[in-house]
């Protein structure tokens, strides 16, 4: 819409549209990075790594809108455009192959249920390498 467009109007539509969208995916994808990732150290870094370079898009954004560009910004709104396909396709492959990795488990070691506190403790270093870690999907 923001690209399609020269209304105002339907612009402003566009940009809620755009926010609608792309809020909720941060603390979805802090939540579900951090569900995917085991042990406390591990996952400590692997949540900061994700805040840290999502906040990156402010920078990047200061130089993909340029006055120069304006005022349809093709430039800047083709490469968020790029950018949340380039999500979204992640995404589907990410849910996959967690899908993919959780039926293997299931194959090859009992359900986590069934591990005592002994077995779990004795794994406890192994992280999401541990036989019964299952990742959130």
């Amino acid at each position: 819409m923001l690209m399609a467009t020269q209304n105002p109007g339907v612009k402003y539509a566009g940009c809620f549209l755009l926010a609608s969208g792309i809020y909720p995916n941060v603390p979805q994808g802090v939540a579900w990075n951090g569900n995917n990732i085991g042990g406390s150290l591990k996952r400590g870094v692997g949540i900061a790594m994700h805040v840290g370079f999502g906040n990156l898009g402010g920078t990047i954004s200061a130089y993909l809108y340029l006055a120069k560009d304006g005022p349809r910004y093709y430039s800047g709104h083709a490469t968020l455009l790029a950018c949340q396909f380039m999500a979204m396709c992640l995404s589907i492959f990410m849910t996959i192959y967690l899908r993919r990795e959780n039926a293997r488990r299931d194959r090859e070691y009992k359900p986590p249920s069934e591990y005592t506190e002994e077995e779990r403790y004795a794994e406890r270093e192994k992280g999401d390498n541990a036989t019964f870690y299952r990742y959130t999907i």
